[in-house]
């Protein structure tokens, strides 16, 4: 059955969306429906652009952006800015002479889908007249892609090669509110750039929940040589109301909560599908577990499916998310916040949000990366809760009360990255761009000097910066900028090439570790046979040369039998082929830059120079065995740091002996400060690699 039929046929049950969308279609004959409390026949998709608020306003934003260097719109969650803005700069020829009009997302899944839907809106394949780039993916051509979709980190690395961002007219900076660092190091690089480009670039800055006085207060300064280059812009109204309920007490338990809120809205309220916000991937897998049980237990079933979605997903795991349910199916979606912004799933009408994120957070007196889970911000609350109400009048349901949210619990904004991130990536990437004096550097908002500091000092010890110098190495640093990579990642990478010969590991461990995704699947009822399969793989080492031997016999085998041989080894074969592709794509990089011949180099047995490699990316994840059975970070000796545990999921839980020394990933925190992908270390090895580092007998 076409989707355009399926539509048609599922009047009032599934609805069409709002144009800040991104949805994938099933067959050239797509068309979305739009279903209003009396409505029931499918609109065209031009029909439903004109419905949206941001039509109104089409022609007030095409002048503010023909006589305004910046414009910053604000709009609520579903008025049109992700999809339309874009479209209408297209459509006035700002696209005309070959120049792209480029939309920054955030996140890499909202590229891609963003583009998908514009791509379908109007009439022409993905990777031609729309197009996206994001890390290690992208589908557009430079001769003719017009309308770009992008992540912040990807037009910055653009930067490298242009610095002046010549190929495009239009920059459009949307979901600017989550201030990622690549967010905010954009718009101080749009900024400098409009000082060369200030009569033939214009940028956009866009978002649902934002302070636009103080971003046209950034950039009406003096140094732009005049004030008032920047206008606001505000796209009243959204589609549909929504109703948003609170819980009368707190819940103990969000995860059970969520479970529960499900299971009633699917019993008691009308046809719709449902979203549910949860902190991370396990919280994701268990609510699946338990809403798989209890709706077999009830009956409920064989009238839901049931779909996670994460950044990590394929791109076939993606489109199972936004394709229309099946005939006589409610569609439960459990999400990360990765649905939080500019991701439109068709149907939802009713939204869970548990209220808590997970969010990463450096410490710089120990040296590490720390997930926590956290309240989330009452912007992020509003962005969530713009999730329904696009193609009808929905609900979100907030597992808090009321007074919580009120309360200080809920800060206005989430921290922005740059207070509370490892500030080494952007360094590195600014000395690569020539930015030589950080301090003096007109950042949207000055970093902690502390965090400055530490993410210079990082990169000394890693060898990228020449200390006395003050600038990249040419042997090292320059490459290490332009590896899409961590620079702990990247460090490893290089080091394997130039220095331990042992490449075709280096590239299975990396791009592991770049995924961070445990490929070993335990299905119910099996955990027997899985743990005695994943046996074959392990080694005493730790985590990481367990996942370099997954991802090794998985490139061993032949294409067509590598997802029967990942169902028979209890492995997940979307990760595992993700993880391929980043290595093949590394490796591009690594023959860039002249190291073609050393590509197959491999340590065989001598998994010392492996480890050695790792040390030489991780020590700053260095830690030592104390006697209650923890590990305490190492940093300039043997500092005290926070008590680190091993995950239950290391291949190192259940070891009989524990390393004395390791280095590890990164850390989680929940009950515990947990480590994840660990790796055993001799102690002379932190001297060795990183002596300006460490000083450990």
């Amino acid at each position: 059955m076409s989707a355009k039929r399926r539509y048609k046929e599922q009047a009032g049950a599934t609805a069409g969306p709002d144009r800040d969308d991104e949805s994938f279609a099933n067959d050239d004959a797509f068309i979305q429906s739009y279903y209003g409390a009396s409505a029931s026949k499918a609109l065209s998709i031009d029909e439903q652009r004109r419905q949206l608020p941001a039509y109104s306003h089409r022609r007030q934003l095409l002048y503010a952006i023909e006589t305004h260097s910046v414009v910053i719109v604000v709009g609520e969650p579903g008025s049109g800015k992700s999809t339309q803005l874009p479209q209408y700069l297209y459509e006035a020829g700002w696209a005309a002479n070959g120049k792209t009009i480029a939309c920054t997302q955030p996140r890499r899944i909202a590229a891609a889908m963003l583009a998908q839907r514009v791509s379908q809106e109007m009439g022409v394949d993905l990777g031609t007249t729309v197009g996206y780039s994001v890390r290690f993916s992208d589908a557009f051509s430079p001769e003719t892609t017009r309308i770009k979709y992008l992540t912040d980190g990807t037009l910055i690395r653009e930067c490298l090669t242009d610095p002046l961002l010549s190929a495009y007219s239009v920059i459009m900076v949307d979901e600017a509110q989550d201030r990622s660092i690549a967010t905010d190091m954009l718009l101080a690089l749009l900024k400098k750039i409009l000082r060369k480009r200030k009569n033939d670039l214009r940028v956009v800055i866009s978002s649902a929940s934002l302070d636009a006085e103080r971003f046209k207060a950034y950039f009406d300064s003096p140094d732009l040589g005049s004030t008032g280059i920047s206008t606001i812009m505000t796209i009243s109204g959204r589609l549909f109301p929504v109703d948003t309920h609170y819980l009368a007490a707190p819940c103990e338990n969000y995860l059970l909560a969520a479970v529960e809120t499900v299971l009633k809205i699917h019993k008691s309220e009308p046809a719709g599908d449902i979203l549910v916000f949860l902190p991370g991937k396990d919280d994701i897998a268990r609510a699946l577990a338990d809403t798989l049980e209890s709706a077999h237990d009830n009956g409920q079933l064989e009238s839901m499916l049931l779909l996670p979605l994460s950044a990590g997903l394929s791109p076939e795991e993606q489109r199972q998310v936004f394709d229309p349910a099946p005939l006589g199916k409610r569609k439960v979606v459990f999400s990360t916040n990765v649905a939080e912004t500019s991701v439109t799933i068709d149907g939802i009408v009713y939204v869970v949000d548990c209220g808590f994120v997970k969010q990463c957070v450096f410490d710089p007196e120990a040296g590490i990366d720390k997930l926590i889970v956290e309240a989330t911000s009452k912007s992020s609350a509003t962005q969530r809760a713009g999730r329904a109400g696009r193609t009808r009048p929905g609900k979100v349901y907030r597992l808090y009360t009321h007074d919580a949210y009120k309360s200080g619990l809920f800060q206005r904004h989430d921290m922005p990255e740059v207070c509370r991130l490892s500030l080494a990536p952007m360094v590195l990437t600014l000395m690569a761009l020539g930015v030589s004096n950080l301090v003096r550097f007109d950042f949207f908002q000055p970093p902690p000097p502390e965090l400055l500091a530490q993410a210079l000092e990082h990169l000394t010890s890693l060898s990228a910066i020449e200390p006395r110098q003050a600038k990249l190495s040419p042997e090292f640093g320059i490459y290490l900028a332009e590896l899409p990579l961590d620079p702990k990642l990247g460090a490893c990478l290089l080091n394997a090439a130039q220095k331990f010969s042992c490449v075709r590991e280096a590239l299975a461990a990396v791009a592991m570790l770049a995924i961070g995704d445990d490929p070993f699947v335990v299905p119910s009822g099996q955990r027997a046979e899985a743990e005695e399969d994943k046996r074959d793989f392990m080694v005493q080492e730790g985590d990481v040369l367990t996942l370099v031997n997954a991802l090794v016999a998985y490139q061993g085998t032949p294409t067509k039998l590598r997802p029967r041989w990942c169902r028979m080894h209890f492995l997940n074969s979307r990760i595992l082929e993700q993880a391929d592709r980043v290595s093949r794509q590394l490796e591009s990089y690594l023959r860039r830059m002249g190291h073609a011949s050393k590509l197959r180099q491999s340590c065989g047995q001598d998994f010392a120079r492996l480890q050695k490699c790792l040390v030489s990316g991780l020590f700053a994840n260095a830690a030592k065995l104390e006697a209650d059975g923890s590990y305490r970070p190492l940093r300039g000796g043997e500092r005290e740091g926070p008590a680190l545990w091993i995950h239950p999921s290391s291949v190192l839980f259940t070891a009989s002996t524990k390393p004395r020394f390791v280095v590890f990933a990164e850390a989680m925190e929940t009950t515990k400060l947990y480590m994840r992908g660990i790796t055993s270390i001799d102690s002379s090895w932190l001297a060795e690699v990183a002596p300006h580092y460490y000083s450990v007998k």
